[in-house]
């Protein structure tokens, strides 16, 4: 019976199917474990990197001379969108996609140009679809973090602030909350030590100058100030990356597993529809029997 054919195959794509999710969320469970910590330990580096240039910042050593500091009036944005360079994630990718298109909607409503930079193939393909083609593309860098890369990025951001290529440069990224929730969220990475505007997020934004005590400094606050501006830059950039992948296994975690519920149940209606075919079937060859033997009597 040609039907019973066609219920075992699709039955038997499947168990495939269902075999492959599987895996990937196996996968994903174990590549989220190493990327949370990651993520965990980057925090209170970053945090207090920025509140010590804060209060070097407000002890009065020059520091909102330093050119990474300086806030004028903002004409030209860049936006860092950063995303996964896989699928299978759900909606991770295209939540941040989503986000960065709305803080530049909120931008060229103040008159302001809009360029993005994508971290990430989706970053990419999605504004590319959207009609707001990245000016530039980073690849591996959400999944396989590391330092040099996050460096190179946020170095090349530096020029771009310094050039007046940029008047402010902002980051969307995944904020990793925990295992269950990711939330997509920005900060401005340039100007260094500025407060975030209205609607921007603030989890790897400008920390509040928070000086609880007189210090006396070795060197020149000023020179601080040169190294660790820069510093807390990169740091920034690298752990909002460090969250997002570890956002991203997450995501595909989830995915995958529904993934493989949605199979599972899948294989479960087929066997049953299988089963009252065949049971069918073997109803009515018995009924034939019958019929043939009664009227042979």
């Amino acid at each position: 019976m040609a039907n019973l054919r066609d219920i075992r195959k699709r039955r038997k794509g499947a168990q495939n199917t269902r075999k492959i999710t599987r895996t990937m969320e196996l996968v994903a469970s174990a590549k989220l474990k190493k990327a949370q910590d990651a993520a965990a330990a980057s925090r209170p580096y970053a945090e207090g990197l920025r509140e010590l240039v804060a209060t070097i910042s407000a002890a009065g050593g020059g520091g909102t001379k330093h050119p990474l500091m300086e806030k004028r009036p903002v004409n030209w944005v860049t936006i860092l969108v950063a995303t996964a360079d896989r699928g299978l994630a759900g909606a991770f990718n295209a939540n941040l996609v989503a986000l960065a298109v709305r803080r530049a909607k909120e931008h060229e409503a103040k008159g302001r140009q809009v360029n993005f930079i994508a971290l990430g193939k989706k970053a990419n393909a999605m504004l590319s679809f959207l009609g707001r083609t990245p000016t530039a593309t980073y690849t591996g860098v959400v999944g396989k973090t590391t330092f040099a890369r996050a460096e190179e990025i946020a170095v090349e951001a530096m020029k771009a602030y310094n050039a007046s290529e940029a008047d402010l440069v902002e980051v969307v990224y995944a904020r990793f909350i925990s295992a269950a929730r990711q939330v997509p969220d920005s900060y401005v990475m340039l100007p260094a030590g500025g407060q975030p505007e209205e609607g921007e997020g603030t989890a790897n934004g400008a920390a509040e100058a928070k000086p609880r005590a007189y210090f006396i400094y070795e060197p020149e606050p000023a020179e601080l100030l040169a190294t660790l501006i820069p510093r807390t830059v990169k740091i920034a950039l690298f752990s909002a990356l460090l969250q997002t992948t570890a956002g991203e296994h997450a995501a595909r975690r989830v995915a995958m597993k529904n993934a493989t519920d949605a199979a599972a149940d899948m294989v479960k209606s087929l066997s049953s529809a299988y089963n009252r075919g065949r049971q069918g079937k073997i109803t009515q060859e018995i009924a034939e029997i019958v019929g043939a033997v009664e009227a042979m009597a």
